[in-house]
């Protein structure tokens, strides 16, 4: 079985439901900080990279901003457009946008990042569509001490579940990722107390459909497989589930203004 790596927009349309009872609430605080971190100003172009259901943009409203999600999963964006009726949203690839160069005044982005397999490029992309010393203001998972595979690592190997330990950046190499792509004043920072909180068992299931492929187990190893991560996660106030997650946030500025 695969732990969910690089999601297709199929497989996000998909589970577009589960992603609403998992991960949602996990990341409105870290959505909250990447916002507050882009020091948005009136009337200012936002755009929301890899929007999903529109978090973000949500928070981006107001004081005559234009805020425009973008997102390649329909079924994500079906649901950001109901609940973000003032922002604009459009499907599409976030490392080819169909954008004009210097578009927006900000780009933010809430754990989009490491699904693109070239972030290098996927930032350059990013920094293209972003005006002259316009900003960017953006946080992936992470560093690998403060994600799933910290505490689950055993349980993965025992049932030959494929995961990516070097899928997660420590803060140097997210900015040797920006610099890299041109993006110049980067500054760097990091929550490792960033948890996946999940309140019960129907909700530490559509985390498990969120995260993994399971559709070729049968039924016996899959109950074991989550019985074995739900006895090994951490516990909470009230017994509720935290999956250590992680989050580092850069902001920078594109430097020819």
């Amino acid at each position: 079985m695969t732990r969910t790596r690089f999601g297709s927009p199929g497989a996000f349309t998909r589970s577009a439901s589960d992603y609403v009872v998992a991960m949602v609430p996990a990341l409105a605080p870290v959505a909250v900080e990447v916002v507050r971190r882009a020091n948005l100003r009136p009337a200012e172009t936002v755009l929301d990279i890899g929007t999903g259901t529109g978090a973000g943009a949500r928070l981006a409203i107001g004081d005559g901003r234009r805020v425009i999600g973008l997102d390649a999963a329909a079924g994500m964006l079906e649901i950001a457009r109901d609940e973000v009726p003032a922002a604009e949203f459009i499907e599409a690839d976030f490392t080819h946008m169909p954008l004009e160069d210097g578009m927006a005044d900000v780009a933010i982005a809430i754990h989009a990042l490491l699904f693109a397999s070239d972030r290098v490029a996927a930032l350059g992309e990013w920094l293209r569509v972003t005006k002259p010393g316009g900003r960017l203001s953006l946080s992936v998972p992470g560093p690998p001490d403060a994600v799933p595979a910290t505490v689950f690592g055993d349980i993965y190997d025992r049932y030959e579940v494929e995961w990516h330990p070097n899928d997660f950046p420590v803060r140097a190499d997210l900015a040797t990722w920006a610099s890299d792509a041109g993006w110049a004043d980067i500054a760097t920072d990091a929550d490792p107390t960033t948890a996946i909180a999940l309140e019960n068992e129907a909700s530490f299931d559509a985390w498990l459909r969120f995260g993994f492929m399971t559709h070729d187990w049968d039924a016996d190893r899959l109950d074991a497989f989550k019985a074995g991560l739900m006895a090994a996660a951490p516990r909470g106030p009230g017994g509720t589930y935290r999956i250590p997650f992680g989050a580092l946030y850069l902001t920078a500025r594109r430097g020819d203004a």
